[in-house]
């Protein structure tokens, strides 16, 4: 009754041609080559990969600095995310950036340095607002983002 052959579809990482126009992983242009490099760059968002670790994978092309960017692979009909560029360093500094200012918050509540605070500041609704601050605040300074690249009308 059912074909097997179309219930078994395997994705493979395929290779990235160096020589190929992909769309774009990010918005819904076209990766072109890009001049004489190894790169390509996108003819909507302008932004550039680098296929890497034996053209399996799609990096971003510039250095990124704080920001933590995905990584794809193409299994020959579209891009999968594989990942993101972040470090060790990067990961334990964003935790670490996360729970001091919690443990820091808990530590002035349990030695009550705020005497006069209001009934309804109990120290879980302090640590579930200053949690959810602290993360988005994370995620905005170390997350790349779409609306950060130029567009072209």
């Amino acid at each position: 009754m059912f074909n097997q052959s179309y219930q078994q579809i395997q994705f493979d990482k395929q290779i990235i041609a160096l020589c190929t126009n992909y769309p774009c992983p990010r918005c819904s242009g076209m990766l072109e080559p890009y001049g004489l490099t190894e790169t390509f760059q996108c003819n909507s968002c302008d932004r550039n990969y680098v296929p890497l670790h034996g053209g399996r994978l799609l990096h971003p092309a510039n250095r990124m600095g704080l920001k933590i960017a995905p990584t794809f692979w193409w299994d020959g009909l579209r891009w999968h995310w594989a990942g993101t560029t972040a470090t060790a360093k990067q990961l334990v500094s964003i935790v670490g950036a996360f729970f001091v200012p919690l443990v820091a918050l808990n530590c002035a509540l349990s030695l009550n340095l705020w005497t006069d605070k209001p009934d309804w500041c109990s120290p879980v609704l302090l640590t579930a607002i200053f949690g959810l601050l602290t993360i988005q605040l994370i995620y905005l300074m170390c997350w790349d983002f779409d609306f950060l690249t130029k567009k072209k009308t």
